[in-house]
C-alpha cells in the first residue's frame, strides 16, 4: 500500500453499475440443481450485490453465465438470504459454480455522489489453500467481515472542499470446496467500524476534538511543517474538524 493512499480508486456508484444485469440472462436453464444457503447481516444504510459465475462443466459448446443476487438499503441493520444454484443444466450442458462476485454497498448521505462501495467475492476452489477455514461440524461457514469509512475532501469542482468517504471491509469474502458446497450454509456478516480515518496518511492531524484538514506542502499531497490547518464544508456548513464540524 502507497505510504500516503490507502485506496487505489474511488468508487462511487454509477447508473450502470447499479442497474448491471445479468450475462446470458434469456438463456439460463432450470435452477433445479443444487445449492446453497448464502446469508448474513448488513449494517443500516448498506446493501449487497452478490454474482454467481458459472461455467460449463461438460465438453458442450456452452458459455459461461451469470445471475444476480441483491438487495436494498435499508435504514436500519438487516439481514440478507440468497439461495445459489451450485449446479445446473442449460439446454445440454451442465453448468458448474465458478465464483460469487460481491458488490458491498454503502452510503453515508442522501445525495446520489453519497455512496460508494468496495468489493469482495466467495471463490470455489477443488482443494483449501493452507490455513484458509473450512465449514464447521455443524455444515454452517461463517465469518465477519469489517467495513471501515475512510473520509477525504472532494476534488470534484461541484462539491470543491466537502466530505467524501471511501469504503474499506476487510474479511468480506471466503475460499469454499466445490464438492462440499452442496446443502451447506455459507453466513457473511458485516460490521461497521466506529473509528473514521482519512483515505490519505498526513493529510489531516487528529486532535482531541477530532480530525483537522491541513493545507499540503507545494507539490506533495502530505501536510506543510508547521501544519496550516483549512476549513471544509459539510451539511451546507463552514467546518474546522470532523466530525464534529466545530470545536
Amino acid at each position: 500500500m502507497n505510504h500516503y493512499l490507502k485506496a487505489s480508486r474511488i468508487h462511487v456508484l454509477s447508473p450502470l453499475l447499479l442497474g448491471f444485469s445479468l450475462s446470458a440472462c434469456s438463456a439460463l436453464g432450470s435452477f433445479g440443481g443444487e445449492s446453497f444457503i448464502f446469508e448474513g447481516e448488513l449494517p443500516a444504510d448498506f446493501s449487497l450485490k452478490a454474482q454467481a459465475e458459472y461455467d460449463v462443466a461438460d465438453a458442450c459448446n456452452g458459455r459461461s453465465q451469470s445471475k444476480t443476487f441483491k438487495t436494498d438499503y435499508e435504514s436500519a441493520p438487516h439481514q440478507y438470504r440468497f439461495k445459489i444454484p451450485v449446479n445446473y443444466r442449460s439446454g445440454l450442458c451442465e453448468m458448474q459454480l465458478a465464483k460469487v462476485k460481491l458488490t458491498i454497498n454503502g452510503r453515508y448521505g442522501e445525495k446520489e455522489w453519497q455512496q460508494t462501495y468496495d468489493s469482495g467475492g466467495l471463490v470455489i476452489v477443488d482443494k483449501l489453500p493452507e490455513g484458509a477455514p473450512a465449514f464447521g461440524g455443524d455444515g454452517v461457514f461463517a465469518k465477519t467481515a469489517v467495513c471501515s469509512w475512510w473520509f477525504q475532501l472532494s476534488s470534484a469542482k461541484s462539491r470543491r472542499d466537502q466530505i467524501s468517504k471511501l469504503l474499506n471491509c476487510r474479511g468480506a469474502g471466503a475460499y469454499l470446496i466445490r464438492d462440499e458446497l452442496s446443502g451447506r450454509k455459507v453466513k457473511l456478516s458485516f460490521l461497521v467500524n466506529a473509528e473514521e480515518e482519512p483515505s490519505q496518511d498526513d493529510t489531516w492531524v487528529k486532535f482531541p476534538t477530532g480530525w483537522k484538514p491541513c493545507l499540503p506542502k507545494p507539490g506533495w499531497p502530505n501536510c506543510q511543517r508547521p501544519p496550516v490547518f483549512k476549513t471544509f464544508k459539510m451539511n451546507g456548513r463552514e467546518c474546522t474538524v470532523y466530525p464534529n464540524c466545530t470545536e
